[in-house]
């Protein structure tokens, strides 16, 4: 065990006693000029010694917790204690492994004040103090899609990164072409194709600490600017985050309406579902539940976009006009919907929804690992073996894998 005298009695005190490791250190007394203190026992025990007692003792290490403390360290000069042997606490001296978690403790200052940085740099837009682009929320957007049969094109963290040029996510790579018909999207001016954009403005009181803070460090530096060149203060968008109605929010109030409007949606009609390889919407929940029928069109796990024109193709062979399709596919997802709608369709961006629902049934408060299905924003061993999937593959009416 290392022994050690901690040189000061005062505020400090406590704090420094808190960052030692005292499985490896074993703290012998507190020194402390102090005539009152002296012969004080604190901290169950440990007795309080003046300065000249330090003649008498043997010890590795003097920790001065005091933060003035240059005049401490001339009074170990002046004892003959060798600077080898002092440790000053306030000059982070790390060459001294005798606290504990105190780079944990350094890094998690560090991480306090970049959060700090963010929530100023938002404050203005959540306080309204500069304008925002009016979005409106998600139960909204899914009224009106029950109501006139729309289609839906949403962007996102993953949208917005593509067309500033940089990859997506592991899923899906920059491209130029996509990032060139993502703007186009999003620039469009379809009746019938609504345009979502994630809510990282305004309206943070309803999401989780965590997901503040996330929201504001993406939004930080240029991405806030670079996004708002690119909408308009006169235009109407809808919340983006109506696919991820439930993780990221204090409670379940806003998933409890979400997920029946979009039932509503489907409710008595065939379904497409366009998807990765293993996403497997729908399968082990009730999510579906209300639709007539469901068909699979299947799509690689990564870089979807490489396969587009197929993947475009193979709907427009095989797949109805009557038909309501679902699409999850990053940001695939978004110019196929479009396209899609185009040519007359409904078509959805439904994103991570199933994932959302399945966290929603399970009452958790993380993201986790769902067995059997892809999750695209973990990073734990995934499992997609299905115990019985004879109905699932029964669905699949084309794979472009």
């Amino acid at each position: 065990m290392v022994q050690v005298y901690i040189w000061g009695a005062g505020d400090s005190l406590h704090s420094v006693m808190n960052e030692i490791d005292d499985s490896r250190v074993e703290i012998m007394g507190i020194v402390d000029s102090d005539e009152k203190k002296q012969g004080m026992m604190l901290f169950d025990g440990i007795p309080v010694i003046s300065p000249q007692e330090l003649y008498k003792k043997i010890f590795d290490y003097i920790v001065i917790s005091v933060k003035k403390y240059e005049s401490i360290e001339n009074e170990c000069k002046k004892l003959n204690i060798s600077l080898d042997k002092i440790i000053v606490y306030w000059k982070a001296n790390f060459e001294y492994d005798i606290f504990k978690n105190r780079a944990n403790r350094i890094d998690e200052l560090i991480k306090e004040n970049r959060i700090l940085k963010y929530k100023l740099d938002s404050a203005p837009y959540e306080w309204g103090g500069k304008e925002s682009p009016k979005i409106l929320e998600g139960v909204s957007l899914l009224k009106k899609i029950i109501k006139d049969g729309s289609s839906l094109c949403r962007f996102g963290d993953g949208e917005f990164n593509i067309m500033r040029g940089k990859k997506c996510s592991w899923f899906q790579d920059m491209d130029y072409i996509l990032r060139k018909r993502l703007k186009d999207v999003l620039l469009s001016q379809e009746q019938s194709i609504n345009i979502a954009i994630a809510q990282n403005f305004t309206g943070f009181e309803k999401y989780k600490e965590d997901a503040v803070n996330d929201i504001r460090k993406y939004m930080f530096g240029d991405m806030r600017k670079f996004i708002l060149g690119l909408l308009s203060m006169h235009r109407i968008y809808y919340d983006a985050y109506v696919t991820r109605p439930y993780i990221i929010y204090r409670n379940s109030e806003n998933a409890d309406k979400i997920f029946p409007l979009f039932r509503r949606i489907w409710e008595d009609k065939d379904v497409v579902i366009i998807e990765g390889e293993y996403s497997r919407i729908g399968v082990g929940n009730d999510l579906m539940k209300e639709a007539c029928s469901i068909s699979r069109i299947l799509c690689p796990l990564q870089n979807a976009w490489n396969r587009y024109e197929e993947i475009l193709e193979a709907v427009l062979e095989k797949v109805p006009k009557t038909a309501l399709i679902c699409i999850s596919l990053g940001p695939c997802a978004t110019v196929l919907a479009y396209d899609l709608a185009k040519n007359g369709y409904q078509a959805l961006d439904i994103g991570q929804l199933d994932n959302e629902y399945e966290w929603y049934l399970r009452g958790v408060k993380k993201r986790i690992a769902i067995q059997g299905k892809m999750v695209a924003e973990i990073s734990e061993k995934q499992i997609f073996e299905m115990p019985d999937a004879t109905e699932y593959f029964d669905q699949i009416i084309a794979k472009i894998v």
